[in-house]
């Protein structure tokens, strides 16, 4: 069952200029970045030989489900005790992770793999990101109004993530998602798709400026 809230129906142009983006983004994107994968894919392979992507099952829209990759960045089996937020976020270091999965996350090179559900429309650019369906349980038993960031499609980034808010602060998390949602349009996107862009480009540089 979803929480009521205040929504402004979207206009079908709205609608257009999302998926025109999602498209345009995604696909360009895979196209530029092709050389960077492959890399990246070298990479966590010659480190432990181990699998280069890693797949989890996130909850999607209304409450369905979707299956979402990612660039591998632990150890494998790194959650074979049942899934669990990282302690990253409290600012300690999870032991879980790899030398090359350090710099992945560092740079948000890790996303890559979630350009390809954007494309085939499962995902968009923007949105609440969504969560795996066993902590979205552990979430919505402190928070009795999760469910209401289910009303639109998960995004790659959204106005938490923008904003710093992770699983760790729940309330903060659903507050801004709830804002995106009440707010969205194709230019409040385009905004926090700069947004984000500009700190992938601020900490791949220091990450950068670290090795030389």
């Amino acid at each position: 069952v979803l929480v009521d809230i205040d929504l402004e129906p979207w206009g079908t142009m709205n609608h257009i200029f999302k998926r025109g983006f999602d498209l345009a983004f995604a696909g360009l994107g895979l196209f530029l970045l092709s050389p960077i994968i492959g890399a990246i894919a070298l990479m966590i392979w010659t480190e432990d030989r181990g699998p280069i992507l890693y797949s989890q099952e996130r909850t999607a829209s209304f409450g369905g489900t979707l299956k979402i990759h990612k660039f591998r960045t632990m150890i494998e089996n790194a959650e074979s005790d049942g899934a669990q937020l990282s302690g990253e976020g409290y600012g300690e270091p999870d032991t879980r992770v790899t030398r090359v999965g350090q710099i992945l996350r560092r740079t948000h090179l890790d996303e890559i793999p979630q350009l390809w559900p954007i494309l085939l429309g499962r995902m968009s650019v923007v949105g609440p990101r969504p969560e795996r369906p066993e902590l979205d349980g552990e979430m919505e038993a402190s928070v009795s109004t999760w469910r209401s960031r289910w009303f639109v499609k998960p995004g790659l980034t959204g106005l938490a993530q923008i904003r710093g808010a992770t699983g760790h602060s729940p309330h903060a998390k659903l507050r801004y998602d709830v804002e995106y949602i009440r707010r969205q349009s194709f230019w409040f996107d385009l905004k926090i798709v700069l947004r984000q862009l500009h700190g992938v480009i601020r900490d791949l540089g220091a990450v950068l400026a670290r090795w030389g």
